[in-house]
């Protein structure tokens, strides 16, 4: 799995952390991403977005109904 959004392609950052003495060790920043089962396409899909996708809409997040839900309504 690559870390990278399906939809915005936010990816991991690299720079450099600075202490306080301004010692420079080098990082990453990485992206929240969240494994989601969305209706993308027309069809249902494991996509990998972030979570600033997931809070705008672009995606229709396909929700599964336990059974015992289902058995309780009726």
């Amino acid at each position: 799995m690559s870390r990278m959004c399906c939809i915005c392609g936010k990816a991991p950052m690299s720079g450099n952390k600075v202490s306080k003495s301004y010692n420079h060790t080098r990082r990453t920043w990485r992206p929240n991403l969240l494994k989601v089962k969305a209706q993308f396409d027309g069809t249902a899909k494991t996509i990998t977005i972030c979570t600033r996708c997931l809070k705008a809409g672009f995606v229709d997040k396909k929700v599964r109904v336990p059974k015992t839900a289902e058995v309780a309504q009726n």
